[in-house]
């Protein structure tokens, strides 16, 4: 069980939808201090969780995902000095939109990236951090294709491959940091809203899901947090249908015994060989 009890957490993601809502049920989880970083400021959400802890300290800093990482390299540097350190790192910035390919993919895949890349040596406990967890919210059609948002779910298979990268021993074992990822059945607000699908075939169906029956974002929100007190490095958890469950996975190519062995030898062997 992971205590969020005291910890610091940053919030990657806009101030509405799911984020808000993950936001309300982490204010009631007697948490230190809440950054959120986002493109556009929204006072009244910020004020609204206020009232539900006010002895917790709110943080909010103007971030656009798709910037450089050496800009984002500036911005957590501010951001350290207001957070001291981060425990707890949420990803959560998510664009569906199949006519812009790019900005699509800079949000979901290549943003989060490099933000990971660039808050990693500030929580890796050989370098300025104690060690923490990074949490990326990500979708169910990260796990199987979407006929419809076909480059939406492209980006969302990346963010589940780069999860489960980054969770490999081969890191955690030296610097403390926990990857994580949960995947997200529909919400209605993801669906009440005007979408495209990737090619016009696909179109009715992308009509006819705005009165599909789907989660609300506050039983969404409560099982992501569930899913974070539920920590445990590399897990992969699909939130959906009022229910949080746990990913099995599975692993499609297995190194060959002769280059596994190799991977693991000593430096001094393969120099030898």
């Amino acid at each position: 069980m992971y205590d969020l009890t005291g910890k610091n957490v940053c919030y990657v993601a806009d101030c509405g939808g799911i984020a808000l809502e993950t936001c309300k049920v982490l204010m009631t989880k007697n948490i230190a201090k809440l950054a959120i970083l986002h493109s556009v400021e929204n006072p009244q959400a910020i004020a609204q969780l206020q009232s539900i802890k006010p002895s917790t300290q709110i943080f909010f800093w103007t971030y656009d995902v798709t910037m450089a990482r050496e800009d984002m390299k500036q911005y957590f540097d501010e951001v350290m000095v207001q957070m001291d350190y981060i425990d707890v790192l949420i990803n959560g910035a998510t664009l569906c939109d199949e006519r812009n390919i790019d900005d699509t993919i800079n949000t979901n895949l290549t943003g989060m990236m490099n933000t990971c890349a660039t808050v990693l040596p500030y929580m890796d406990k050989a370098q300025l951090g104690k060690g923490g967890l990074i949490v990326n919210v990500t979708s169910v059609v990260g796990l199987d294709p979407s006929p419809v948002f076909c480059a939406y779910s492209a980006s969302k298979f990346g963010v589940i491959g780069f999860t489960r990268s980054l969770a490999d021993p081969l890191y955690y074992t030296q610097n403390g940091v926990a990857v994580m990822a949960v995947c997200c059945g529909p919400t209605k607000l993801f669906v009440d809203r005007e979408l495209t699908a990737f090619l016009s075939y696909g179109q009715p169906f992308v009509d006819r899901l705005r009165t599909a029956p789907c989660q609300s974002a506050t039983i969404c929100a409560k099982n992501i947090v569930k899913a974070i007190e539920c920590a445990e490095n590399g897990r992969i958890w699909i939130a959906d249908k009022g229910g949080l469950e746990l990913v099995k996975l599975h692993w499609y190519w297995h190194m060959a015994d002769q280059l596994l062995n190799y991977m693991h030898s000593p430096q001094e062997e393969k120099e030898e060989d």
